[in-house]
């Protein structure tokens, strides 16, 4: 092999790794990106949760005797409310995984956190709930239609968000590798 020929190897041999190198600087930091925004959507559905805390907190200082009643009727619609948006948050983690393997591990340890929050809040709410009387099956019904109301723009959102970072993730692969 000629002198020329070896350098003009090592020149291409350079030039590809520099390809490479850029293409892996993209690639991570879009996926940074797709990170920051799930992150961020996180973020957004817990102050949300948080806000109905607060607002569950205030509603159940105003319950009186009927509580211990209704309290069975709203255990049973949160948990198959719970059950619900266990499996909605199950079904958007599926799919998060088959299209962004690498955020799932932090999706996780989100839905993990926010359930235990929600399990926590339910017990404070339970033991409320125990120590207050009043007319709570008509205030239960309507904090329920409210949370409910919440719960749907929270998962709208989400689903927004999510498909929003599906379409960048595959934009950008389409424009990395030139595929339509």
């Amino acid at each position: 092999m000629s002198e020329d020929t070896r350098n003009l190897s090592d020149d291409m041999l350079d030039n590809t790794k520099e390809g490479v190198d850029k293409a892996i600087d993209s690639v991570s930091e879009k996926t940074n990106e797709v990170v920051n925004k799930t992150k961020e959507a996180f973020d957004s559905a817990k102050d949300k949760a948080s806000e109905l805390a607060d607002d569950a907190s205030e509603k159940l200082h105003d319950f009186t005797d009927t509580a211990k009643e209704t309290y069975s009727e709203a255990k049973e619609k949160a948990s198959e409310f719970a059950h619900e948006a266990g499996e909605k948050l199950d079904e958007l983690t599926d799919a998060a995984k088959e299209k962004a393997s690498h955020l799932a591990e932090d999706a996780k340890e989100t839905y993990t956190e926010t359930k235990a929050k929600a399990k926590e809040f339910a017990g404070e709410a339970s033991e409320k709930m125990n120590e207050f009387a009043g007319d709570a099956k008509e205030k239960a019904s309507k904090f329920a239609d409210a949370a409910e109301d919440k719960l749907e723009d929270l998962a709208e959102d989400a689903k927004e968000t999510y498909t929003e970072a599906k379409e960048k993730t595959k934009g950008f692969f389409q424009k990395l590798f030139g595929k339509k």
